[in-house]
């Protein structure tokens, strides 16, 4: 039986069979009536009233084959890109003598310091000698006068000091300008030559970097804050 089930393995195969034995079936019951119509060729009619068989055969074949196929196709899920780590350089501090110095950082410049007028210090050798020579004509100091920016007025008194030791006075005559006249001493004044000139004004010196005995005249601007 086995070469029968090789044999209808198919669904075409098993079609072709089940027509077949429909084929065969249907000869089989033709064979069956002429047999029972034909009564051994005798030719006489079959009696009145006489149930007549009828064999009917009504093979049915049915070859049904079902094939479902449905692909699923799921799409792959897409990783998300992770953060990259940025690295960050961060200096090295070498210590030690066998180490590599470290650069040497900036830093931010210190503002310039706004310079104060300071008293020099006092070095005389003694007072302020006013007596000057008659055949000599006078030593002097002049400039401009300003105070904030703006002409000092006349009748501003403004005097002369030498090694800090204040010497001669004299008020202005007119206004933005001074001139204080002063004279050269011996060794025991304090206007001896060498001695440092600074201007002196309402308690503040301001040195003008000039020495007695270095000109009869010099001009020396004067402006106060």
């Amino acid at each position: 039986m086995s070469w029968l089930q090789s044999f209808f393995n198919t669904p075409a195969r098993q079609a072709v069979g089940w027509t077949g034995l429909g084929i065969l079936g249907i000869l089989f019951a033709a064979a069956g009536v002429w047999l029972l119509t034909d009564d051994g060729g005798s030719g006489e009619t079959v009696a009145a009233g006489r149930d007549t068989g009828t064999a009917t055969a009504t093979p049915t074949a049915t070859a049904t084959q079902t094939r479902t196929a449905t692909p699923t196709r799921t799409a792959t899920p897409t990783a998300s890109p992770s953060p990259t780590a940025t690295a960050t350089a961060t200096p090295r501090q070498t210590g030690g003598g066998g180490g590599a110095a470290n650069p040497p950082q900036q830093q931010a410049p210190e503002p310039t310091a706004t310079p104060t007028p300071t008293a020099p210090a006092v070095v005389a050798g003694g007072e302020y000698c006013p007596n000057m020579s008659s055949s000599m004509p006078p030593n002097s100091v002049f400039g401009l006068f300003t105070i904030g920016g703006v002409n000092a007025p006349a009748g501003t008194e403004v005097g002369l000091a030498f090694d800090g030791v204040l010497g001669p006075v004299r008020a202005t005559t007119a206004a933005g300008g001074y001139r204080v006249d002063y004279g050269a001493s011996i060794e025991t004044c304090a206007n001896r030559v060498g001695s440092a000139i600074s201007v002196y004004y309402n308690g503040v010196l301001y040195p003008t970097g000039q020495l007695v005995g270095g000109g009869p005249a010099f001009r020396f601007d004067l402006a106060v804050p």
